[in-house]
């Protein structure tokens, strides 16, 4: 009786759950339910998914729903208020039905919000059935819990601060400044004037700013160009009545001019697609963000990470019900360099009284420290003193003259000093202002640059020798400074003719004015050094063994007395300087140019100075550096 009973109960209790055993022959089991319900909600979760994916549609997830119309809506402004790049739907655990028609799974959402991070919330979706089919019941609360019908999600995004970059001794290369993002009005307001002031005023393409305005929908900010706000006052009474000119203000991080160190510390403009992939995670398509140099390498040190908080608003009275998410931002760090903010100060100062483009750098020999980085007179993000590659001409022949002394040669040996030489058929020349003096020693011909005194040994040098002699010097070496640089190159040469060329800084040699520096600085300290502008980031160290002390002697006497009765004598009322004098052809435009060198130290601080297109290194270049000592001892 009691068997019974309980085989009468357990039968009872399958009936109310909607099942039977497979002898009753009755209705679906409550797992059918749950199965049915919970793909569903499956299909839903991966259809949110999708919506919200970058470019994603959310009809998929609203047909799914009992309302799609509606519900796609919500779904898409939802993603819109969150500005959510991706997110993740995850159904947790097994359906709960109350009915067999009704049934709510928990979803684990992550949504990530474009430029703050991840939110993580729970939301319930309910599964109900209508005749044969299983759908999403339409509410907003599916999205986020107490969306309702009416309730909406705002966010706000905080961004902290920029730090500065800094120079060696602490003081802020870079601070917060007041610009103004200058663009137009996309659609017709904007007329051909307003265009051709862009391109006047502003250095904009008119042409192409008309093309994006055109394209861009009507009514929309397009962004031209970001100014300090004191030359936008300049500008205002020019460009601010134009038809469609639109501003808005902000701040961007500066140094205290648009000139100073500019290819140094870099640029910063509206985040593009690069420039946005550089800036990691966190950044957004509106901020303003690192574009070249030290801006750009260290991007997101300076930024820090932004915070932000996402309010429940009430959908009528637009107040705030409760914050539901909430992150704080933290702090950029500084970069600290190794530029000196003085001596950078006078290289471009010096650099302003050329009237061809030129570059300055200048290290410390003793460590490789970068305390000047310059170009001029006019100034461009490219970084010339860095990255240009150049035939170094006669400041080569420091290299060279390490090479043949290696090879037993001393100051003392005999280098006949002749109008021409002919390396197998190839006739090489002394710069135009040297006259052939006929016999003389190395040491005369480094004082007076004499190209053909020197070509005349190629015989006693290996095929590899002067680019053996100039990894001694840290050249043909990858720099892997923090910001793009080039360390020049020695190539094997290809014949005798390639050899002699390349003894006077010629033919396939190349150079930037940074690793002339570091020729110059190796003489000084007699060890080569890496170069190092941020340290901690740039490795450093000797780049090579130490040059033999005779060598170093040597090499100490030649600079030292090109100063004093050499070519570079326009340095002589400088203190103890030494130097190497300079002047490397090459052709441009069908006709052959000079570009004019000089390379040197004084005490700790060795630099290399180029003038494109200048007559000599004595002449073009040295007036340049003369200018550039007398501003510190």
């Amino acid at each position: 009786m009691k068997r019974t009973t309980a085989i009468v109960c357990l039968s009872s209790l399958l009936i109310t759950a909607g099942c039977s055993d497979s002898k009753s022959g009755g209705g679906k089991s409550g797992n059918d339910e749950q199965k049915a319900s919970g793909a569903v909600i499956k299909q839903f979760a991966d259809a949110w998914v999708k919506a919200w994916a970058p470019d994603g549609k959310p009809d998929a997830a609203g047909a799914l729903t009992d309302n799609p119309t509606v519900f796609a809506k919500r779904l898409d402004d939802t993603d819109t208020a969150l500005v959510a790049s991706t997110v993740t739907v995850t159904p947790q655990g097994d359906p709960k039905c109350s009915d067999a028609s009704n049934c709510t799974q928990d979803l684990a959402v992550e949504a990530q919000l474009r430029g703050i991070g991840a939110m993580k919330w729970t939301s319930t979706a309910t599964a109900v059935k209508t005749g044969d089919a299983w759908k999403i019941k339409a509410s907003g609360d599916t999205i986020y819990p107490g969306l309702g019908d009416i309730n909406y999600l705002k966010r706000v995004r905080a961004l902290p601060a920029r730090a500065s970059i800094l120079d060696r001794n602490g003081v802020a290369l870079t601070a917060n400044r007041q610009v103004v993002i200058v663009g137009v009005e996309s659609g017709p307001k904007a007329t051909p004037a307003t265009y051709a002031a862009f391109t006047k005023y502003l250095q904009v393409d008119g042409t192409k700013l008309a093309a994006r305005a055109k394209a861009a929908p009507v009514g929309q900010f397009v962004d031209a160009i970001t100014i300090r706000a004191e030359q936008w006052e300049a500008l205002r009474p020019t460009m601010g009545k134009l038809p469609g000119v639109l501003t808005m203000g902000g701040t961007q991080s500066l140094p205290p001019n648009a000139t100073f160190a500019k290819s140094l510390i870099g640029t910063m403009k509206t985040a593009t697609a690069d420039t946005l992939k550089n800036a990691g995670p966190t950044a957004s398509a509106q901020d303003q963000v690192g574009t070249t140099g030290l801006q750009y390498a260290f991007q997101q040190q300076l930024a820090g990470t932004p915070g932000g908080t996402v309010t429940l608003r009430d959908g009528k009275t637009k107040l705030t019900i409760k914050t539901v998410f909430s992150q704080k931002g933290t702090a950029g760090k500084p970069v600290k360099t190794t530029l000196d903010t003085n001596m950078q100060k006078a290289a471009e100062a010096a650099l302003a009284t050329s009237k061809l483009q030129a570059s300055l750098v200048a290290v410390q020999a003793s460590t490789g420290q970068i305390l000047v980085a310059a170009n001029g007179p006019t100034v461009a993000a490219y970084n010339r003193a860095f990255q240009g590659r150049y035939a170094p001409g006669s400041t080569f022949k420091i290299v060279t003259s390490a090479a043949l002394l290696g090879s037993g040669e001393t100051a003392a040996t005999a280098l006949p000093c002749t109008n021409t030489i002919n390396v197998f058929g190839k006739t090489f020349k002394n710069y135009d202002g040297l006259a052939a003096y006929g016999a003389g020693t190395m040491q005369k011909a480094f004082n007076e640059s004499c190209n053909t005194a020197f070509i005349s040994q190629h015989a006693r040098l290996p095929k590899d020798a002067m680019t053996k002699a100039a990894a001694m010097f840290g050249i043909g070496r990858d720099l892997n400074l923090s910001i793009n640089a080039y360390g020049g190159q020695v190539p094997l040469p290809k014949d005798d003719v390639a050899e002699a060329a390349s003894m006077i800084g010629q033919g396939t040699v190349t150079a930037s004015p940074l690793a002339i520096s570091l020729v110059a600085a190796t003489v000084d300290h007699g060890t080569a050094m890496k170069p190092v502008l941020v340290p901690g980031k740039d490795a450093a160290g000797a780049a090579a063994s130490p040059l033999p002390a005779a060598t170093v002697a040597n090499l100490r006497t030649f600079m030292r007395t090109t100063v004093t009765s050499g070519t570079a004598k326009v340095l002589a009322g400088n203190g103890a300087v030494a130097a190497k004098t300079g002047t490397a052809e090459l052709v441009s435009g069908g006709k052959v140019i000079t570009n004019a060198w000089m390379a040197g130290y004084r005490g700790d601080v060795a630099f290399a100075v180029i003038v494109e297109g200048g007559e000599s290194g004595s002449h073009t270049a040295g007036p340049i550096l003369k200018t550039f000592l007398s501003s510190f001892k």
